[in-house]
């Protein structure tokens, strides 16, 4: 039961011995609050980060990985995230390509060293090296020293030893005193194994920092060689990152622009250089590309290529590409090497910004990807995941590492740098092939050999957390978590070789036997089998614990090989009643780390009672579906069990009921009128949850009396009683009926002497089941006419019927013997002048209907007493003798002489006066009805 997870290699810094693993560079701080954390594998998005930078940034840690400090160059936070107390004003700049860089003091325990670049501000328009732009003051190369015991162990700056400037220009050159760096620093260890060297370039020049056990020496070793960085425009020339390879034999350097004015910036270059580690000395310089805008660069941690990445355009913005570059090969052929890098998609350039390349611990590149400045962040870190492969084999992944999940933080276009020696490779004492990766994820209980090949003449110091072990073999037995270092010192003058294995030894899980009790399945009742969802015994095998996972196999053998496992675990069928399964409890922090524990099946073979369930179609909707109450069968489903303690639960098939999944308490019928189609099931438990029994429901529709809607009866006032029925249809297979009246009869019919509301519950006798009649009685009376409006002598006559009565009532007039068809309306329209009869009568058929007589009074326009027949006299219609018969009528000329005078119910004027005829002409009357009401108008004679 061992596995060796690889992750990657940690090297410690001990004693006397400048030792460095990747592990001082296992946290990054970067960008708008990022953080990335190679403690892990793959690595870990850090999101405590404080820092807030567009480039400079740096970071360090021991050698373990454990957070120290980080800092932009200004403000530097502690291990917690604090500033700490002098931790403000140091005199980088975060627009710096590289605005500090952090460096421990060699053989001085807790003593780190942070080296500052400030931007080379310079006033782009009158190119006066007196007026500068930023802070207003060009602060150069300066370092400040922190001492890790102050501060609680928090680490802080050292009092009075606080940006302490380094001279990096020419003194005598009053415009490069204004400049006074470039925005470039990288560091090496040096040959001697005791010493490192910090380097930064400008103008012209390199400028390579001793740091000794004494600290700084301030007397930098110069070498003044290659191409010259113009002043003019150096605030964009000063872009660019330098990085030394990690053996310390080359330096590369990044020139972003070579501008001779200081608006914009020219081509830029990538160059090349040989560095002697031991004296410091820069040489040979290989121009490897002239273009466009190069901005971050980096070799592989074999030294052997060199990457770099070039924002398209002198101005660097926009699009960007990848150009790597074989460093194998002869110093002439190199820059024609130079192959740009295709992405995952295949394309040989990006729409993300040029940006900083940094080697990992991984052995991997990351790439920032700064967006565009309207979001000022990218999201993603680009990886090359390969990078000491040929160009053409390279895979680099543009979206590789996602920073910014939850947009409150993001990638810009700096990375921390860290003195490169951390990332050359070391010696492999894990054996696992990848010197990289040196996490060891083991099993408590099982012992573990670290190695390395046995030298002649060497000597072997092994050191177990830090602290040396008497042991002094190539090899070393671990049984316990710790951090295990192994140095060989090749007594031949070299440094020693280092190799590192964080061990962790992780408990096995726990093993408990589980058995799990199911119920024979029903179809196949009596041959001991069932189906099992074997997921219910991870709980009591992991105890809830999720660091643990189960899986689950058919054999010892399978168990202990990890395969084949178990695909049907959620509905495995067991082969014979108490049939052992195997789990296999695997921890998820080392997968290798697991026991194997058994499941005994048992299949419970007792039974309960299968039952039926009847109900009524009682829904209020005659289609056979109704909802069946489950709970009513616990009665039935137990009768004659002794068993104590049982709890039944249902379910709709009997997968559900084997698995305890979905269980119902209400079920409504898929047939229409089932008799015992539709089956649901019980599962009788025992009070530890161990299944008892299933038993079948049987479900049963019964249907309920077909009766008449709701019934509708009139009494008339002049009624004793009515009779109500029951309104039962014709029942197919349904004879005998029990009645129950509202009124407590229980007759098929009543009589009733009131309106109001009647029920009656009809119960068929064979199956109990019952519907109910309701009987509305609504009373009603012969109608009275009160009144009738008559709103005539008008050109629309309106009648209108007022009456009083407790019925629904309905109208109809009758105009020269011819009776109108009945209406709701009481009002009559467009009714001709004369005598009528209006009629009312009750809709619920109330007897008799009631009439009254009417006039409706009416004015001819002209007469033509001329013999033919026609219109030969002129009165007034819907007058008589018999009604309004006291009224009077007068006729007058068009002088207003008086000449007619007729009473109701007389003929009319015949047009003559005193005997003789009177003109053809207009003619005027008054009307005085006896009610009181005066009519006038005219009319016209026509001879």
């Amino acid at each position: 039961m061992r596995y060796i997870h690889i992750t990657f290699l940690t090297i410690l810094l001990f004693n006397g011995l400048t030792i460095f693993s990747q592990g001082e560079a296992n946290n990054w701080y970067f960008g708008k609050n990022a953080g990335v954390s190679f403690n892990t594998t793959p690595p870990t998005v850090l999101t405590d980060g404080q820092i807030n930078t567009l480039e400079g940034c740096t970071t360090i840690s021991d050698a373990t990985g454990a957070l120290l400090f980080y800092t932009d160059g200004i403000r530097v936070w502690d291990r917690f995230n604090t500033i700490m107390p002098n931790g403000i004003n140091l005199k980088g700049d975060p627009s710096s390509t590289s605005s500090a860089l952090i460096v421990p003091q060699p053989n001085t325990p807790n003593i780190y060293i942070i080296f500052t670049v400030d931007e080379p501000h310079h006033d782009n328009a009158d190119n006066d090296p007196s007026t500068v732009d930023g802070d207003g003051i060009n602060d150069g190369f300066m370092y400040s020293v922190v001492d890790m015991s102050l501060n609680g162990g928090a680490g802080d700056i050292v009092a009075g030893q606080k940006n302490i400037p380094l001279i990096t220009y020419d003194t005598s050159d009053p415009l490069q005193s204004a400049y006074k760096c470039s925005e470039k620093i990288t560091a090496v260890k040096s040959d001697d194994c005791d010493s490192f060297w910090v380097i930064t370039h400008f103008v012209d020049t390199f400028y390579a920092f001793k740091i000794e056990q004494t600290g700084v020496n301030v007397n930098p070793v110069t070498s003044k060689i290659g191409v010259t960085v113009p002043l003019s425009g150096y605030r964009r020339n000063a872009l660019g990152y330098i990085k030394a390879s990690t053996e310390g034999n080359k330096l590369a350097v990044a020139h972003f622009g070579f501008a001779t004015v200081t608006a914009g910036n020219g081509p830029g270059k990538v160059v090349l250089y040989d560095f002697d580690n031991i004296t410091g000395a820069v040489s040979n310089e290989i121009e490897l590309y002239n273009g466009d805008s190069p901005y971050g660069i980096e070799f592989s941690q074999s030294g052997q290529r060199l990457y770099s990445a070039i924002g398209i355009g002198n101005e660097g913005i926009g699009q960007s590409f990848l150009l790597q570059f074989d460093l194998t090969l002869p110093d002439i052929d190199i820059p024609a090497s130079g192959t740009r890098i295709l992405n995952e998609n295949g394309v040989n350039f990006s729409s993300f910004f040029e940006g900083a390349l940094q080697l990992a611990p991984d052995g991997k590149i990351y790439r920032t990807q700064y967006e565009d400045f309207a979001t000022d962040t990218g999201d993603y870190l680009g990886i090359i995941e390969n990078p000491e492969e040929i160009a053409a084999n390279v895979i680099y992944v543009e979206k590789g590492l996602l920073v910014n999940s939850d947009g409150r933080r993001g990638v810009r276009l700096g990375l921390p740098p860290f003195i490169q020696s951390i990332f050359a490779q070391t010696i492999d004492i894990i054996n696992s092939g990848d010197s990289n990766n040196a996490n060891l994820s083991l099993c408590e209980g099982e012992t573990f050999r670290l190695s390395y090949q046995n030298i002649p003449g060497a000597t072997y110091t092994w050191f177990v957390d830090n602290t040396p072990i008497s042991t002094t073999s190539n090899f070393l037995d671990i049984t316990a978590t710790a951090n295990y270092r192994l140095e060989v010192d090749l007594n031949d003058g070299s440094c020693p070789l280092v190799g590192v294995a964080n061990a962790t030894f992780t408990e096995i899980p726990p093993s408990i036997p589980v058995t799990l009790i199911q119920c024979d399945l029903y179809q196949v009742m009596g041959d001991n089998l069932a189906l099992f969802d074997l997921n219910l015994a991870t709980d009591q095998i992991t105890g809830g614990n999720n660091q643990f996972s189960v899986s689950f196999f058919i054999d010892l053998p399978s168990a202990q090989a990890g395969t084949p496992a178990l695909t049907n675990i959620t509905s495995f069928e067991n082969n014979q009643n108490n049939q052992l399964v195997y789990a296999r409890v695997t921890d998820n922090n080392n997968t290798n780390c697991f026991s194997i524990t058994t499941i005994e099946l048992q299949v419970n073979a007792t039974s309960a009672n299968d039952v039926e369930l009847r109900a009524c179609d009682d829904d209020g909707i005659e289609d056979g579906i109704t909802v069946f109450n489950l709970l009513e069968a616990d009665p039935l489903i137990l009768q004659g069990i002794t068993t104590a303690g049982l709890t039944l639960t249902y379910y709709q098939n009997i997968d559900d009921a084997q698995f305890n999944v979905n269980p119902i308490t209400s079920y409504s019928n898929t047939t229409p009128n089932t008799q015992g189609d539709d089956i649901v099931y019980a599962k009788v438990e025992e009070s530890n949850g161990n299944c008892f029994a299933i038993a079948s429901v049987a479900l049963f529709v019964n249907p309920t009396p077909e009766i008449e809607e709701i019934g509708a009866y009139f009494l008339c006032q002049n009624q004793t009683n009515i009779e109500i029925d029951k309104g039962v249809l014709p029942n197919p297979g349904l004879t005998n009926f029990t009645f129950l009246w509202s009124t407590g009869e229980t007759t098929q019919s009543i009589f009733v002497d009131q309106a109001g509301t009647y029920m009656v519950e009809i119960t068929d006798t064979s199956t109990q089941c019952s519907n109910t009649r309701t009987v509305e009685v609504t009373g009603s009376s012969i109608p009275t006419i009160t009144s009738v409006d008559i709103n005539d002598a008008s050109n629309n006559n309106t009648v209108t019927v007022n009456v009083q009565g407790i019925g629904s009532y309905e109208y109809a007039i009758e105009i020269n013997g011819v009776l109108s068809t009945y209406q709701d309306e009481a009002t009559f329209n467009n009714v001709p002048p004369g005598f009528h009869v209006v009629y009312v009568r009750d809709k619920n058929g109330c007897l008799p209907e009631v009439t009254r007589d009417i006039a409706v009074i009416g004015f001819p326009d002209f007469f033509s007493p001329n013999g033919d027949g026609f219109h030969e006299s002129w009165n007034v219609d819907g007058i008589s003798s018999q009604m309004l018969s006291d009224s009077l009528i007068y006729i007058f000329d068009r002088y207003g002489k008086l000449i007619k005078q007729l009473r109701a119910g007389t003929p009319g004027w015949d047009g003559t006066y005193n005997g003789k005829l009177m003109p053809s002409s207009q003619y005027w009357y008054r009307v005085e009805l006896q009610t009181g009401r005066v009519l006038t108008g005219s009319f016209s004679l026509i001879r």
